[in-house]
Order: C-alpha cells, then sequence, then structure tokens
C-alpha cells in the first residue's frame, strides 16, 4: 500500500469523523418542535461538512481528486433520510462542478451515487438503524465504495487502471472503517431517544401499578391513539389488547360525552391542565355502555405533553343501581305521600282504635267522632260483610294468619256505599305472645285498581332495592325498613321496628354534625350527604343518606322515608388512592407533592393574617454510611424513628415532610420571632443526634438545617425550597449538626458555582489543565529522584484558578474521576518521558481523591495497564491518598492498595497527623511514605511541641518500615530541625515552587548530578 496516499485519506477520515463530532454535539430537544426547519438545517450541515473535507482532498493528479463526501453522503441517506441528503448532494455536486478537472463529472456522479445508495439502504433498514450490526454498516459500505470506484472507467483505460490499481487498496480499507465508525455515532443517538422513550413508558407503568388493581389505565400518544392498556381496561370494554391498539379513545367514546373530553384533553395537551377528572361513557364491543369516571393525567418535557395516562374506574353498577334507586325513592315518594289511605291503630288492652283524618273521610264524618267511638267504623260495614271481617281479625289475634286483610263494603254516612280494602297486622305481643297492638290501613278501592298497581310496584322495589330504606315517624322512629337495610345493618326489621334511628347513630360524627343536620331536615324537610352509621355488631361505615319528609294535610310532618347506601369501600379506595398521592409509604409523612399544596396554602394564610412563617430543610448526616454498613433495611427503620423525632419536636399545627432519600422538611407556622424557630432547631439537633437502636446495632447521626423565612427570603414556593437547600449546604460546609439561615451570599455562591461548574466540565472535555511539578529533595544529600504532581487551571477568563477552589467542586460533581484519571496519565507518561530522554528515574507523587477510588470503575485496571505499557514500577509513579479513607470499607481499600502493591506502585499517606491517625490501620495497610502536614512543620524549628510531635511520627514510621516527607519546609532552620530529627525528604518552597514540566527538567534532571541549593 502507498503511504503517500493512505496517510491523506487517513487524514481526511479523521477530518471527518471530527466534524461529525462537532454535529453530535448540537442538542436535539427542539428537533420535533422544529422538525422541517432542523431538516433543512441538517441538509446545508452535511453540505457544509463535505465541503470542508473536500477543501483537503487527495490529488492524485490534477482534476482527479479523492476524499472521504462518499462515507459522509452515504451515512447522510441512511441515516437523514431524502430532503437533508438532496440539499447536501446538491451544495457537494456545485461544489465538485466549481473545482472542475477531468474528473468533475465522474465526482458528481459518484456524490450522487452515494447518497442514493443510503437513501435506498434506508428504505428498508428505517426501523433497525439503532440496531445496524457491523456486518451489515461494512457490507453497505463496501457496496457504496465499490460503486464509487466503479465511476472512474469512465476515464480512459490508460489512465483508470493505475489509478484503480493505486487508489482502490487504500478506499476500500479506510472508507469503510470511517463509514462503521460514522454509523456508530450517528446510531448512539437513535439508541439513546428510543432508551429514552422506553425509560418512560416503563416508569409510566410502574409507578401506576399497571397491571393490577380493578381500575382500567391506558397509556396514550397526543394524537389519542393508545400505546398500552391494562388487562383491565381490556375486560371493561371487551377489547383484546392487540384491538384497542389500533383505535383511539374517541371512537370508543360515547357520542354525547366526546365534546366535553375533547376540551379538556385539548386544555392540557395546551398547558392549562396538568390533570382532570369525569365522568364519561364507552361503547363496548358488545354495544353496552361502560359508565366509567376517568382520572387523566400527562408527562410533560420541555412544556411539551409526551405521554398521557389515564385511570378508568368501572362504576356501571353503581351507577345504574343509582338510577334504580332514585326511581324507587321517587315512586315511594309519591305512593306515601298520595295514596289516600285510611290508618288505623288500635290498642288492644284498652281497644281503643285511633283512626285518621282520610278514614273519616270514607265514613264521612268527623275524625273526632270516629275516634270517640270506636264502634262507629264496625256498625258502618255492610250486614253481610261484618262476620268475615271479624273472623278475620280473630284468625290474626290467634295468630293463625300472617295479616288481617279483607276486602268488604261500608255504609258511609252521606248514604253512599264504597268498597274499602281493610289491611292490618299486629305489630307487638306480650311476652305470652297476646296481641298488644295493631296497625292497619282502609283504602277506598272503589277506584283503586291503578293504585292497588301502583302500591304493588312500590312494595316490589322497596323490598327488593339494592338502596337500604327506612320509613320513620315524625318524631325519629323507624316504622318500616326493607331487606336491603337489613343487609347492610344488621338488624332485621322487627328489632328496629319502633326504635328510635339514633340506634344506628355513630360517634364518629360529632354532636354539631347531628344538630346541623336535624336543623336542616325541619327547616326544609330533606337532607343529603355522606355520614358515619353503626351496625348491630358494632362496625362503622360510611353511607351516603338522602332523607325526605312526608308532609300531612295540615303541612305538618307525618312520614320520612330514609334512603342510604354504603359506600366505605370507595371512601377507603379514594382515600387509599390520595393517601398515596400525597404521603409517603414509608414514614407516613407528607410527600413533595402534599408539601407543594401546604405550603401554597400556608403562603395564602401568611398573606391575609400578615404573619411569618420558617422552612426548615433538614438533611441526615453519615445516613448513607449507615445504609450501606447496615443495610437498606436498618436505614428505613431509621428514616421511620426520624420521622416521629422530628413529629415530637415541632407543634400539631406544623407540618413535617419527606422529599425522598434522608431530606426532610419542616413548616414551622405563624412564627413571631426567630427564638422560636431556633428553639425548634436545637431540639431537633439534639433528639437527632440521640443514639438509634437498629437491631443489635446502634448508630448514630446528625442532621444539617437549612432554614429561610417567608416572606423574608422569598415569595414564591420555588424560592423557598432552593433558599432553604442552599442554607442547608451551607450548613454541612461549616461542620454539619448544625442550623444556618438564608442570606443573599449563598445565591451569590450558587450562582457562581454553577458557573464554575459549567467552565469546570468545559475545562475536563477540552484539557484545559496542566501538570507543575514539586521536587521532593532528599534531606541528608539533597539528591531529587522524587516530585509531586500539581494541578493548575488556567481560566481564559478567570486566569488563575485556585485548585482549593476547583478540587471540591470537582468531587462534587464526580468530574475528579476524569481529572484524576488525566493527572494519572500525565505524570506516568512524563516520568517515562524522563526516563527515556533524559536516562533519570523520577518518581511522580499523584493526589487520588477518595471520590476517585469510590466511583473509579474500571479505570484501576486502566492505571496498571498503562504503567505495564510504559514498563513503569513504583520508581516511577507513587500514589497520595488520606487518612480518612483508610477507615471506609465500603471502597474497597484493601484490594485496590494491594493491587497497586502488586504492580509496584508505592504509596504515600498524606497530610499525616490531621485526621484519624490510627496506628492499627498503618499496620494493616502497605504505605510506604508518611507525609507530614506543614501544619507541623511551620513552627518546627520554634514550637517545642510540633519538634517533638514530628520526631514521633518519624521514629514511628521508621519502625513500621516507611519513610518520612516533610511538606512545607520554607527555612533552612526548619530543614536542619527535621533532619536531626532523621526525616528522609522534604517538601516546600525552600527547594523550589512547584514548575512547569520542560522548567523542572532544565533545572534538576539535566543537572542531576548537583545538589539543590536552597532558595530564597
Amino acid at each position: 500500500m502507498d503511504k503517500s496516499i493512505l496517510l491523506p485519506l487517513v487524514q481526511n477520515a479523521a477530518l471527518l469523523l471530527a466534524l461529525v463530532f462537532l454535529y453530535d454535539a448540537i442538542p436535539k430537544k427542539h428537533q420535533r418542535q422544529y422538525f422541517l426547519l432542523w431538516r433543512l438545517g441538517i441538509g446545508f450541515l452535511i453540505g457544509g461538512i463535505c465541503i470542508t473535507i473536500m477543501s483537503s482532498p487527495l490529488i492524485y493528479q490534477p482534476g482527479i481528486i479523492f476524499d472521504t463526501r462518499s462515507v459522509l453522503l452515504c451515512v447522510s441517506g441512511l441515516f437523514f433520510g431524502g430532503l437533508p441528503t438532496f440539499i447536501a448532494v446538491t451544495l457537494t455536486s456545485l461544489y465538485r462542478i466549481g473545482i472542475g478537472g477531468s474528473g468533475m463529472w465522474i465526482g458528481v456522479g459518484v456524490i450522487i451515487s452515494s447518497g442514493l445508495i443510503g437513501m435506498m439502504w434506508r428504505q428498508y433498514r428505517k426501523a433497525y438503524l439503532a440496531d445496524l450490526s457491523v456486518k451489515e454498516i461494512f457490507s453497505f459500505a463496501y457496496l457504496v465504495h465499490i460503486v464509487m470506484l466503479l465511476w472512474f472507467f469512465m476515464l480512459p483505460l490508460d489512465v483508470a487502471l493505475p489509478l484503480l490499481m493505486t487508489i482502490s487498496l487504500p478506499v476500500l480499507t479506510i472508507y469503510p472503517i470511517a463509514t462503521w465508525l460514522l454509523c456508530r455515532l450517528l446510531s448512539r443517538r437513535f439508541e439513546s431517544e428510543r432508551d429514552e422513550q422506553i425509560r418512560l413508558q416503563d416508569d409510566f407503568l410502574f409507578r401506576s401499578q399497571f397491571n393490577v388493581g380493578n381500575i382500567g389505565i391506558a397509556i396514550t400518544d397526543v394524537d389519542q391513539k393508545w400505546i398500552k392498556v391494562n388487562p383491565r381496561l381490556c375486560q371493561m370494554l371487551k377489547y383484546s389488547e392487540g384491538e384497542l391498539l389500533h383505535m383511539t379513545w374517541k371512537q370508543l367514546t360515547h357520542p354525547e360525552d366526546i365534546e366535553a373530553d375533547i376540551v379538556k384533553f385539548e386544555l392540557m395537551l395546551a398547558g392549562k391542565l396538568d390533570n382532570y377528572e369525569m365522568d364519561k361513557r364507552f361503547i363496548a364491543k358488545d354495544d353496552s355502555v361502560v359508565y366509567a369516571h376517568m382520572t387523566v393525567a400527562c408527562k410533560r418535557a420541555n412544556n411539551n405533553v409526551l405521554l398521557v395516562i389515564a385511570g378508568y374506574l368501572d362504576v356501571t353498577a353503581q351507577t345504574l343501581a343509582d338510577r334504580e334507586v332514585l326511581a324507587s325513592r321517587e315512586q315511594l315518594e309519591l305512593v306515601l305521600s298520595s295514596s289516600d289511605l285510611g290508618v288505623w291503630d288500635w290498642d288492644i288492652r284498652l281497644d281503643r282504635i285511633e283512626r285518621n283524618a282520610r278514614s273519616a273521610d270514607m265514613l264521612g264524618c268527623d275524625i273526632d267522632m270516629l275516634n270517640a267511638d270506636s264502634r262507629q267504623w264496625m256498625d258502618a260495614i255492610v250486614a253481610e260483610d261484618r262476620p268475615k271481617v271479624l273472623h278475620s281479625l280473630e284468625a290474626h289475634l290467634r295468630g293463625e294468619t300472617a295479616q288481617h286483610r279483607m276486602e268488604y263494603r261500608l255504609n258511609t254516612l252521606n248514604r253512599g256505599v264504597r268498597w274499602i280494602l281493610d289491611t292490618g297486622k299486629v305489630v307487638s305481643r306480650d311476652a305470652n305472645n297476646n296481641a298488644l297492638r295493631m296497625c292497619g290501613t282502609y283504602t277506598d278501592i272503589t277506584e283503586a285498581k291503578l293504585i292497588e298497581e301502583s302500591l304493588k310496584l312500590s312494595a316490589l322495589v322497596y323490598e327488593n332495592s339494592s338502596e337500604a330504606m327506612s320509613v320513620l315517624d315524625e318524631n325519629g322512629l323507624i316504622i318500616t325498613v326493607n331487606a336491603a337495610f337489613t343487609d347492610i345493618t344488621g338488624y332485621s326489621e322487627s328489632e328496629v321496628r319502633g326504635q328510635h334511628i339514633r340506634v344506628l347513630y355513630c360517634d364518629l360524627n360529632s354532636h354539631d354534625f347531628y344538630t346541623s343536620m336535624n336543623a336542616e331536615i325541619r327547616e326544609k324537610g330533606r337532607w343529603q350527604g355522606e355520614m358515619w352509621q353503626r351496625r348491630k355488631g358494632k362496625e362503622e361505615y360510611v353511607i351516603w343518606l338522602t332523607i325526605n319528609t312526608i308532609k300531612d294535610k295540615a303541612g305538618k310532618p307525618y312520614r320520612r322515608v330514609a334512603l342510604f347506601s354504603d359506600i366505605t369501600d370507595k371512601k377507603q379506595n379514594e382515600h387509599l388512592i390520595w393517601k398515596q398521592a400525597n404521603y409517603d409509604t414509608l414514614t407516613g409523612l407528607p410527600n413533595r407533592r402534599m408539601l407543594l399544596e401546604y405550603l401554597g396554602a400556608e403562603i395564602r394564610n401568611s398573606d391575609r393574617n400578615r404573619n411569618h412563617f420558617a422552612l426548615l430543610f433538614l438533611d441526615l448526616d453519615y445516613f448513607k454510611e449507615v445504609n450501606d454498613t447496615l443495610g437498606h433495611a436498618m436505614g428505613d427503620i431509621l428514616l421511620i424513628e426520624t420521622a416521629n423525632r422530628l413529629k415530637d419536636c415541632v407543634r400539631d399545627t406544623d407540618v413535617v415532610a419527606r422529599l425522598g432519600g434522608d431530606e426532610f422538611t419542616v413548616v414551622l407556622s405563624a412564627m413571631a420571632d426567630h427564638k422560636g424557630i431556633e428553639r425548634v432547631a436545637e431540639m431537633i439537633l439534639r433528639r437527632i443526634a440521640e443514639p438509634y437502636l437498629l437491631g443489635e446495632e446502634t448508630a448514630y447521626i446528625s442532621a444539617s438545617i437549612g432554614i429561610t423565612l417567608y416572606p423574608d427570603d422569598s415569595t414564591s414556593i420555588e424560592g423557598l425550597l432552593k433558599h432553604a437547600d442552599q442554607a442547608m449546604y451551607a450548613a454541612k460546609d461549616q461542620g454539619r449538626n448544625r442550623f444556618n439561615y438564608f442570606t443573599p451570599s449563598m445565591q451569590e455562591y450558587a450562582k457562581y458555582r454553577m458557573r464554575l461548574i459549567q467552565d469546570l466540565r468545559q475545562a475536563v472535555l477540552n484539557k484545559e489543565f496542566q501538570l507543575h511539578f514539586q521536587p521532593i529533595v532528599a534531606l541528608e544529600t539533597g539528591a531529587i529522584t522524587k516530585a509531586e504532581a500539581l494541578i493548575r487551571w488556567d481560566h481564559a477568563e478567570r486566569g488563575f484558578v485556585s485548585p482549593a477552589e476547583f478540587i471540591p467542586v470537582a468531587e462534587d460533581t464526580g468530574l475528579i474521576v476524569d481529572i484524576g484519571n488525566w493527572v494519572f496519565e500525565q505524570a506516568a507518561r512524563q516520568s517515562a518521558a524522563w526516563r527515556k530522554e533524559l536516562g533519570v528515574e523520577i518518581q511522580i507523587s499523584v493526589n487520588k481523591s477518595p471520590i476517585q477510588f469510590r466511583d473509579e470503575g474500571a479505570l484501576l485496571h486502566h492505571w496498571l495497564e498503562l504503567l505495564q505499557e510504559l514498563d513503569m514500577t513504583g520508581a516511577g509513579v507513587c500514589v497520595e491518598i488520606t487518612e480518612g479513607l483508610l477507615l471506609d470499607a465500603s471502597m474497597g481499600v484493601t484490594e485496590k492498595l494491594l493491587a497497586y502493591r502488586d504492580a509496584g506502585v508505592q504509596v504515600s499517606l498524606d497530610d499525616f497527623g490531621t485526621g484519624y491517625s490510627s496506628l492499627a490501620y498503618l499496620k494493616k495497610f502497605d504505605i510506604d511514605y508518611l507525609k507530614i502536614d506543614q501544619s507541623f512543620t511551620r513552627n518546627v524549628d520554634t514550637d517545642t511541641n510540633d519538634q517533638i510531635l514530628c520526631e514521633a511520627i518519624i521514629v514511628m514510621a521508621h519502625k513500621l518500615g516507611m519513610k518520612v516527607i516533610a511538606e512545607g519546609v520554607e527555612t533552612e532552620a526548619q530543614r536542619q530541625v527535621l533532619l536531626a530529627a532523621g526525616c528522609d525528604f522534604g517538601q516546600g518552597y525552600l527547594f523550589s515552587k512547584p514548575l512547569i514540566a520542560s522548567d523542572f527538567a532544565e533545572k534538576y534532571l539535566k543537572a542531576s548530578a548537583k545538589l539543590i541549593s536552597p532558595v530564597a
């Protein structure tokens, strides 16, 4: 293969990939919203990239050039389709014509055929672009570029054949590889978009308990098409899942309900509603009507609705039953108010009969006269019928018949004869079964056939209705009940007849409730609503009760009809759904949603009453350590206990909520001054710091609290939460186990930190850092065989940014892993380069953050592979760690340090004496060097205590087989004291400030035989 041809083609392919990387960085979140504009832009972008790469082609001979435009155009056709590719092909062809030369039309043909093959391949493989195999991509690439080479047969054979013999192998080697890399870059985007869509759907399915429960659930898109339905919805509508997925919900909605649903649906899509509820009807597969209570919500991104989820509760049976009960109730009310019955009540012991006014009207006499002479009615019965009436009464009184019932003729006092239906029944008996009281009715059946039929229907409805019914007298005594009453209450008719309705009263209803209800019944004659009731077995349940009053002719209450149904299950389901949506399942505290609602109400209340309230944001310190060491079950117990402690610290009017994880909030309402707030905060800190008994273990944690005030700090919910969170982090930064008020400077710092994070991410991507090297000097000889690599960041706008400022931010954001990896690679390669170029072995120390140990993943293996590649051992690189890292068993420190030892990498313990300084851990781990913190060396020549501590550390380290490095050596006096104490190495400005690699090599390595002279 001709290297003179291969190198330009490789450079051209690399330029292509670099330009496509720039395209890959373009965000696509507005692609759907501006679809046509986006496709036009992509076309022009691809055309621009083609023109760019054509600007640096391989020129085989004047007029005949080679570049990677065929790669880009075929991939454009495959991934972006017709419009963008057409634009790119057009621009590229025009540019090639502008270049001219003998191969101009061949170049144009290559451009067109490349784009065309890509579009044709896309026609059949569009749905699988995210999953194209390596084999398919290479097949596609070879087809495109074989066609490209065939175009050159348009040249004369004496030109074409040498050209193809020279160029074919490089083209068929480099271009398919470039095509494969480019396809992988683009298919990665397709994969991420597909995975995101799947994640969104799965998230909805899991959070909504999709396949369980008695509620139909459907996920639809904005075009009203069902994307996913659960089995319950299929059962409700009697369609299979596959059938429903080929239909829209509009097709199955009852025509009369479509408009109302569409109006609310469009309002939700427009962002004016987040969710809505309504009752609607569906037409099932068998043309039956399904009544459903529907709850609809949506998932948004960038103010656009992505998915819509709806829950459907089948209320068909309840709706139909309610309609039947309503019809029955209306019929019963009609019967009882307009039946035109005469009523009699016979006190058998006193032989006194009370009859109503209607009875007197039937007889044609005054009611008082009728009741004054109980024999008057019996004497008016036609003589031929009287024996049958007396026989029926006697048989019933003896218990031989269940009811006295007789039709007879009555001689009225106005000389007329009317047919009367006389019915009666003993309503009470004594212990010997002797009848005590009998009640009955008179019905004028002369014209009563229609009334009789109505009574039969009313009785049928009354006895068979699923809604409990009872008839009360004007004093609230139960006269009669139906079977549903017995089923619901557990009382038989005989047990409650004559009893006051308060036998069903429940203490869960307050005295004021009954007072208000009775007052409304007396005033309006009716009442409707929910109330608690008690069954015979003392079980309490919720009913929906309707009471209506039947008045007599004088307009006075005569009977009251009570109808009710048991709605306990419905209320429990509603309460469960509400509680799951608004309360944390672990602690029982209000969740974020409930907290936001409460904060909104509290803001309105504070504005109305012109008072203040405080929002406390709590984060548990060291909770992760408890969770990791004792397990999530113990962590859950700790969270529950924390919730109970927090509730004990506040008033009943205050609210404690859990936002998630180990984050809690407390809302202290109507706080007059800071003293009350601080008293509560201090109480919370004390209670949280008390020990937690978790099984056989005892755990200790603390809390960091941020406090913000309304309306002093913010007048919005979002602002209060943000400010409280910032104040909480300030409390953590100040040492934890404390509270901190929000200040405006925190907001400024948060903005500064956010900008710093953005700049730091850019610096990581652009590798804006550089390493400086500070020598580590052998105190006895002055020789330099070690140096510490120190990272520096010279920002284009900020200037020099101190590591003390950006390293903590890098640790918080996880960027320290990438930064640390870069530092290690640079240090290792620099050490190897100095060894190769200058023949000098110099060991470079690299600081490793605890965050790197936790999140480095496979980087340890990568580091060790790099050292093997560079043929380096412990003489080349030393890893510096901190003392606290040795105590964290969860990071696998032991295994990683052993891996370093096996690879020959030495380990230095940095800042010794400022942390835990546990001798047990020094013995346990393989540590090669101890670095005495500069806080000890700073005054070692003037402070006797520091001198003693340094000597003790040096002696201890030597006994354990370690060497000692003293940091911060700045004076000759300090050097002499440390040297006298036996310290092995020194590091500090006495010897040198950190230098760039070239200056370090020039000053120390090229003259390695010379001893270090102190720097003033």
